[in-house]
């Protein structure tokens, strides 16, 4: 046997030793018997046995026949079992979807989101990964990675979720002790800053934008960490100046923790969610997406916000 049968000859094949006639099978198929017959006898050629002995009245399996129609049921039905599973993929929200995320972020809005999706889909699991470094969606087995900000690889597929921007901040008493600072460039030497290498966040060079005009700073970094959450709490204890997303520090910026300076310069850090596969077929995959993506638009801060929480320099 040189090639593999043909599927649809293994089930030709089937329908009519199930049925004991080519033109039962030929109904039922709703085919003519010459096709019948022509499939039968391209799966003989292929497996280079009889599989019928024929008659002018009647047909009957031989020895041979009896092992293709034992096994050829077996792979139909394998067929028809992977059919259906890939079908329900497609159609039923239930199963283990996993994602990875950033932990600031995850803790901050998926954690919440997850918990009110499960109340509406019970039978979906999630595995969720919380790292503050890059993911490989492919090798790391992973369904969804959640992205703020950073190039996203040409081979994944990249969905907009939300709108986002990293700002410039600082503690009221670095400001006291430093003075303000009036232009991005006077972060490379005149004040400290504070980076982050957290997931595709470059800490060596902060890309900021002003009404069109497009500036990369190289930040004067005294201390650098690879989480966020730490990087701001060094910021509010006044140990430099920190670019960092809206959503981060928004409650502190509110408190008076930490005051926005350069407020004109921001960077945009959008979040997306990106994948690997069509959503259309994943129902896990489609129904986490879909239902992140208003969630988001209803809690992520927007830009107008930064208005009210602004502090003038005295």
């Amino acid at each position: 046997m040189d090639k593999l049968p043909a599927l649809e000859d293994i089930k030709v094949f089937v329908t009519a030793a199930r049925l004991m006639s080519f033109a039962r099978a030929a109904d039922q198929l709703q085919v003519s018997p010459a096709y019948i017959s022509k499939r039968i006898k391209l799966l003989e050629k292929n497996v280079n046995v009889a599989l019928f002995f024929r008659s002018a009245r009647a047909i009957s399996l031989t020895p041979e026949g009896e092992i293709v129609l034992r096994t050829g049921e077996q792979l139909l039905q394998g067929i028809e079992t992977m059919t259906g599973e890939l079908r329900a993929s497609r159609e039923e929200i239930r199963g283990v979807l996993r994602i990875s995320c950033s932990t600031g972020f995850g803790s901050e809005y998926l954690n919440p989101f997850i918990l009110s999706l499960r109340a509406d889909y019970p039978l979906l699991d999630i595995d969720l990964t919380l790292a503050d470094r890059a993911v490989d969606i492919i090798s790391e087995n992973m369904d969804l990675d959640i992205c703020i900000g950073g190039a996203i690889p040409e081979q994944y597929i990249a969905r907009h979720l939300g709108e986002n921007i990293r700002i410039f901040c600082a503690a009221p008493a670095y400001l006291e002790q430093h003075g303000w600072p009036e232009h991005p460039r006077e972060l490379e030497q005149q004040h400290t800053c504070i980076t982050i290498r957290e997931r595709n966040q470059a800490p060596a060079s902060w890309k900021v934008s002003r009404a069109g005009e497009v500036l990369t700073v190289s930040p004067n970094s005294r201390l650098s960490v690879n989480n966020g959450d730490v990087a701001k709490q060094w910021c509010v204890n006044g140990e430099g100046i920190l670019l960092r997303s809206l959503w981060s520090v928004q409650h502190e910026l509110e408190q008076g923790q930490l005051v926005q300076v350069l407020p004109e310069w921001q960077q945009v850090a959008d979040v997306y969610a990106v994948y690997s596969r069509s959503i259309k077929n994943s129902a896990n995959l489609r129904v986490f997406i879909e239902n992140l993506e208003p969630y988001l638009a209803q809690r992520l801060p927007h830009q107008a916000q930064t208005e009210s929480i602004k502090v003038n320099k005295k």
